[in-house]
């Protein structure tokens, strides 16, 4: 009984001194996205599609400028397809605006910011990923087109995307 107490008491003081917080370190890999304007005309739009590994058609990364109604209908074919019960296809009026979206894949505790500006040079479509993970690799499907209705009377040929990541970089 001593034996085990002795036991006890040594590995109860081996633990405490143990710390298991990592040493992380915050980086904002794109601190140019706070001084950009935000542009008030926009939407946000809440279209769900199957992901990228169910549909061939989908590519991650990509920039997607949707202006007709055959091309929403092209966009959105094969989850309509497959019936998928979770995906959301609202009606957009491509005579009012025209939808921009980019797709991303991002880890269960980030969060993506957008901020559309115009510039001289058209428009600037700027995704920002703030992720608070710290050492995990929590397996989830977050995955997201970020869309926004931009209206006609705004719209130009030149939309040019930007993205960027800010987050903890950790020696676990």
């Amino acid at each position: 009984m001593r034996e085990f107490l002795l036991f006890t008491l040594i590995g109860g003081l081996l633990l405490t001194s143990c710390t298991l917080d990592p040493e992380c370190e915050w980086t904002d890999l794109y601190p140019e996205y706070e001084a950009y304007e935000y542009t008030n005309d926009i939407e946000l739009a809440n279209i769900v599609l199957l992901t990228p590994e169910y549909d061939p058609n989908i590519e991650l990364f990509e920039p997607y400028i949707i202006r007709s109604d055959s091309a929403y209908d092209e966009l959105t074919q094969f989850s309509r397809d497959e019936e998928c019960p979770y995906c959301e296809y609202p009606e957009i009026d491509f005579n009012e605006y025209t939808l921009i979206g980019f797709s991303t894949e991002i880890s269960c505790l980030a969060t993506n910011y957008l901020k559309l500006t115009s510039t001289p040079d058209g428009w600037r479509y700027a995704l920002k990923t703030v992720d608070g993970t710290q050492c995990n690799q929590l397996l989830c499907d977050n995955f997201s087109f970020n869309w926004i209705l931009l209206p006609k009377a705004a719209d130009t040929t030149d939309i040019y995307f930007e993205t960027g990541l800010a987050r903890y970089f950790c020696d676990c």
